[in-house]
């Protein structure tokens, strides 16, 4: 029998009710039977009753209660229908039957960081949803709480003692055995980073074969669920590629950024089976399109926490030849190849979970957490200045920043200190340009190019990318030390 929940919510603006509504939708997918006043309460019946009901009945196995700072306020003060709630909450929470039956959701907190807790919950442990790009694992301790399912179940008591000598104390990937090799290595022979940049990256490559989606539905959800699992699979590999990035792009390495532009000039070698014999489909290797896209914003972000801006301008300014398996010239393009707009994904994530830009959910939602939100936000940033500072005639050769939607603020320090001389000469390259007149110039004429040009926005949004001059104080550049 399925699992049956009562969400518990103080009214606010759409936008919180279009979460709480979501965190239900995506509850019922996964066989949890979810009861929300939205599409539980009809018409005449007593509010109060059904509130009653649901806090106190054994077929309800949790309640989750949604705090933010409204929730909290209405709680404390017994107002409203939150109020009510909580006078029929109370009793129950604290009579020692069920106590794991009501479990506080956070999705706010205070300017000190403080979850907005009621008073009667401030003790008690809660599931943590205020970052929202920690949602996927958030969710899913909800759902292995749910389901009890956890994620470490206690394990069987052993019945021989351990082996230290003749057992072997780590299970990892073959990726990340080299991985901990190359690093390992690097520290005592610096020397040698290209022959073991290029081993890991021979490896990681023919590693990433295996994750493409061999869905036979044409339903979208179907589809779609099955394409975002493949993903989630796929993180272990993606952050094995990112602790190699960290490693070999410090400024003290000397990295072939050769090896890179190879790696990402295959591309295409993944777009079709890697055993061409067989029947197959586009759809079955567009997670492909996705990975290449997300690897290289996180190429460009790490770089940008390593302060290599040398390796940024080799990564944006260079061309990329691009290889398939039936060795067709395919010439040089532009690192915009990389950029695709993912119908199906963008689709699916907006049907299912409603999200504006659903790349850029599902890269915020699934950050490394040794690459900050604000350093995917502008590695993704940087892409579509240059970009567009530099785009060619081909239509195809642009980039559109879906990350831009979650940026932390409207101003990103790496464009306001280009007011200093200092560092305007150490992130010159990026922009390809030796002067802060050549940066102006080339700012003014990307503007004078089109005034009438359009702005980039986001479907079912009013949110704009801003164009690249609007970014940079053309006035200000390089004006002190």
């Amino acid at each position: 029998m399925a699992k049956k929940v009562f969400i518990s919510y103080s009214w606010g603006n759409k936008e919180h009710q279009d979460w709480i509504v979501n965190l239900g939708t995506r509850l019922m997918n996964d066989t949890v039977d979810v009861v929300l006043d939205r599409w539980s309460l009809k018409d005449g019946h007593d509010i109060f009753s059904f509130m009653e009901e649901m806090v106190k009945s054994d077929d309800i196995f949790r309640v989750l209660i949604i705090c933010d700072e409204n929730y909290r306020n209405k709680a404390n003060e017994r107002t409203g229908g939150v109020g009510t709630e909580t006078q029929i909450i109370t009793p129950e929470i604290y009579s020692n039957q069920k106590q794991e039956k009501f479990i506080p959701i956070v999705i706010e907190r205070d300017s000190d960081n403080k979850p907005y807790l009621p008073i009667y919950l401030s003790s008690r442990k809660y599931i943590d949803f205020s970052n929202e790009e920690y949602f996927e694992n958030s969710y899913e301790e909800l759902l292995r709480n749910i389901l009890e399912a956890p994620a470490i179940p206690k394990p069987k008591l052993g019945t021989t003692p351990p082996l230290y000598i003749t057992e072997n104390k780590t299970n990892n990937s073959e990726v990340n055995s080299l991985l901990r090799t190359l690093d390992n290595q690097i520290k005592k022979y610096p020397e040698k980073i290209n022959q073991y940049s290029s081993h890991f990256l021979e490896l990681f490559s023919d590693n990433l074969w295996g994750f493409d989606v061999n869905c036979t539905s044409r339903n979208l959800i179907e589809y779609g669920d099955m394409l975002y699992d493949n993903l989630l699979n796929y993180k272990i590999l993606r952050d094995d590629f990112i602790s190699y990035l960290l490693i070999v792009t410090n400024i003290d390495v000397k990295l072939d950024v050769d090896d890179l532009i190879d790696f990402f000039g295959n591309k295409p070698m993944y777009l079709l089976p890697k055993d061409t014999t067989g029947s197959w489909n586009d759809t079955q290797f567009e997670i492909y399109k996705i990975i290449f896209q997300e690897l290289f914003i996180y190429t460009i972000a790490v770089c940008l926490k390593n302060k290599n801006y040398s390796l940024i301008a080799d990564l944006l300014l260079s061309h990329y030849y691009k290889k398939d398996k039936y060795n067709r010239d395919n010439g040089t393009k532009r690192f915009t190849f990389l950029y695709s707009y993912h119908e199906n994904f963008e689709n699916y994530l907006s049907q299912k979970y409603n999200k504006v830009s659903g790349f850029g959910y599902y890269i915020i939602s699934n950050l490394n957490e040794k690459i900050t939100k604000e350093q995917i936000v502008l590695a993704d940033l940087l892409c579509y200045i240059i970009g567009e500072l530099y785009k060619q005639q081909d239509y195809y050769d642009r980039w559109f920043p879906n990350c831009y939607i979650y940026k932390p603020s409207r101003h990103f320090d790496f464009f306001d200190k280009l007011e200093s001389k200092r560092y305007f000469e150490k992130i010159k390259e990026i922009f390809d340009v030796d002067t802060p007149e050549e940066l102006s110039s080339l700012l003014v004429k990307y503007k004078n190019e089109d005034e009438k040009r359009e702005r980039f926005r986001f479907s079912r949004s009013y949110e704009y990318i801003p164009f690249v001059y609007e970014l940079i104080d053309m006035d200000k550049i390089a004006t002190n030390r």
